[in-house]
């Protein structure tokens, strides 16, 4: 019988506290892309192949994964590829035959989403449905549309990956569209997927195990998610929904100069925290002033070294990317020297290619704040 939490490398306690089948679940980041990628291969998408669009226009609704998913694959491909693309919360007037539309959500009764794929419709544009096609949306669609519905049934907390991969999927589809630069392949995104999501499996002991020491670097205390870019600040705000609906965790999202401002003030009003020092008696000393936010900072293996610098002596800091070798503790320590130098694109915008480790980051985020909620933070 258990008598308190479990802790992170109590394998079966882990287990057994997952009631809700929450790590089943996020471990199915990958399946959720592979489905997409099987979509591909069966030609659901053919019809995008022979489109020259005059804009491909997203409606995302303002509610669960799909409205930042939208945003994170916008902010990685909207540079590169010689289309508009717009996201609305409800379908622009000026819509035509001459558009791709894509209706994304999580709900099939959502009016916005059947009106969207109803008028889309009935102005010839060519639909595409990353949404449950039954209820309202189905009969709005009249049995038109590409189906791009999710065939993996997972908790709509986790549904992001599988917006992610529709997006990309439609893009790499429209051949006759000027794309810059090599976009990721769906497929190639479920692998990187599944293999974050074998390497944070609970049998794997912490010191191996990335989500599990994200999570214990979380566990009570406050933090902050900074993004670095456009793309990066939408994992940031990922992050912080994340660790809010699934461990109940409170965090906060900033922008770097805000970061720095926060710890400068912070040090300004607090002093040094003597509770750091190995000399720290509280019955002489006094009690610690309180400990400052926790930041955590997403940013990609490109820029890694070059936003450790940036914010090199900001204190308890995180630095993380997709890439676990990259990552370090606290502090912006990491890498000895400079990587291969970027180019300016690399260290000025996002890019088609930042979407695996961007995803394989979200999904490690999204496994350390199932932790938390185990191990009852």
């Amino acid at each position: 019988m258990r008598t308190g939490a479990p802790d992170l490398d109590d394998v079966e306690e882990l287990i057994a506290a997952d009631m809700d089948g929450l790590l089943p679940s996020v471990a199915l980041a990958g399946a959720q892309v592979r489905s997409v990628a099987e979509a591909q291969r069966e030609g659901v998408l053919e019809p995008l192949t022979k489109l020259r669009p005059r804009s491909v226009v997203i409606v995302c609704g303002t509610t669960g994964a799909a409205s930042p998913a939208t945003q994170l694959v916008i902010a990685a491909i909207s540079s590169r590829i010689d289309v508009p693309i717009v996201a609305a919360p409800a379908l622009p007037g000026w819509i035509g035959p001459l558009d791709v539309v894509v209706v994304a959500g999580d709900d099939a009764g959502d009016m916005v989403l059947a009106d969207a794929a109803a008028r889309s419709v009935r102005r010839r544009a060519e639909v595409v449905v990353a949404a449950p096609i039954e209820g309202p949306l189905r009969d709005a669609l009249g049995g038109n549309g590409i189906d791009l519905s999710p065939r993996v049934m997972v908790d709509s907390r986790f549904r992001f990956p599988g917006f992610v991969a529709a997006l990309l999927a439609v893009f790499v589809s429209l051949t006759q569209v000027r794309f810059t630069g090599q976009a990721p392949q769906v497929a190639d995104l479920a692998d990187a997927l599944d293999g974050e999501a074998v390497a944070n499996h609970p049998g794997n002991e912490s010191f191996h195990n990335r989500a599990k020491l994200l999570a214990a670097r979380l566990e009570g205390r406050s933090s902050v998610w900074v993004g670095d870019t456009v793309g990066t600040a939408v994992v940031a705000g990922q992050a912080s929904r994340s660790l809010l609906a699934l461990a109940g965790v409170i965090s906060a999202v900033a922008e770097v100069g805000d970061v720095a401002r926060l710890v400068r003030e912070w040090s300004e009003r607090t002093g040094s925290t003597p509770s750091e020092s190995i000399f720290y008696d509280p019955e002489i000393d006094g009690p610690a002033p309180p400990s400052p936010p926790r930041v955590f900072v997403a940013t990609t293996p490109s820029r890694d070294w070059y936003v450790r610098r940036r914010l090199d002596g900001l204190g308890d800091l995180d630095v993380l990317t997709g890439d676990g070798a990259a990552d370090a503790g606290p502090g912006a320590g990491g890498r000895a020297g400079p990587p291969a130098m970027p180019t300016m694109d690399d260290l000025a915008a996002d890019a088609p290619g930042d979407l695996v480790s961007l995803m394989v980051l979200v999904l490690r985020i999204e496994m350390a704040a199932v932790y938390l909620r185990l191990i009852g933070n």
